[in-house]
Parts: structure tokens; C-alpha cells; sequence
């Protein structure tokens, strides 16, 4: 008699337990669709062309031309062409968003304000963003 109760509880204890716990294969129903939503957003991330590095790192906007102009601007810098750096910063500016856009912004001022190695360490900054 004390040999049937004890079966009849660990019955009871293992039906206990396995009536809290999630199925099998209703955690590989969640994992899959939690693999599928991360994949549809990533998918729609590339549909509407959203770089998610540049995303995450705060640049943005029409890079390949702004690093041409952030390249020209460096030249000018190194060569003493105040005049042109500050235009090819401008075009630069014009095709940024976010922190690299702010950065040229800096870099703007600095040298309007004649720290030209501030204009050259905000221009490195923003291409680096790019």
C-alpha cells in the first residue's frame, strides 16, 4: 500500500511539473518566430535601403559623395586652402544627417574661426562616421 502512494505521488508530481512547463515544440515555435521577425526586419531594413551600420554608428546621408568632399576638404586643409576646404565642407554638409553632420559642422567653425588642426580632427571624425 505505501509502494502505490508513492507511485501515485511521483505521478502526480511529474504530471504537476510537465503542466507548467512549455511543449518542445512550442519553444521551437517561439524561437522560429522570433528568428523570423529578426529577419523581416532586417529584410525591410535593406527594402527601404537602411544601413544599419551607419545606423548604429551615426552617420547617414549620401555618404560616397560626402566622403569625396570630406577628402577634398582634407587637401585643401593640408595645403592651406582655407577657402575651398569651407566649400567642400558646405557640399559635404549639404548630404549629411546625424553625428557626421555635426561633425563637419564643427569643423566648419573651427575654421571660420582659423583652428585649422579643429577643422582637420572634425573632418577626420565624420569621414570615420562614414
Amino acid at each position: 500500500m505505501l509502494t502505490i502512494s508513492a507511485v501515485v505521488a511521483l505521478i502526480a508530481a511529474t504530471v504537476a511539473i510537465t503542466s507548467t512547463l512549455p511543449s518542445p515544440s512550442l519553444l521551437s515555435q517561439q524561437a522560429f518566430g522570433q528568428s523570423n521577425a529578426t529577419q523581416e526586419a532586417a529584410s525591410s531594413a535593406n527594402q527601404t535601403g537602411v544601413n544599419m551600420t551607419t545606423a548604429a554608428s551615426g552617420g547617414g546621408g549620401n555618404q560616397e559623395p560626402a566622403n569625396k568632399q570630406l577628402d577634398q576638404a582634407m587637401k585643401a586643409l593640408d595645403s592651406g586652402d582655407n577657402a575651398a576646404a569651407e566649400e567642400y565642407l558646405k557640399e559635404a554638409d549639404n548630404s549629411l544627417s546625424g553625428e557626421a553632420k555635426m561633425h563637419v559642422g564643427e569643423a566648419m567653425k573651427a575654421l571660420q574661426a582659423g583652428d585649422i588642426e579643429g577643422a582637420k580632427m572634425h573632418t577626420q571624425v565624420a569621414q570615420g562616421l562614414l
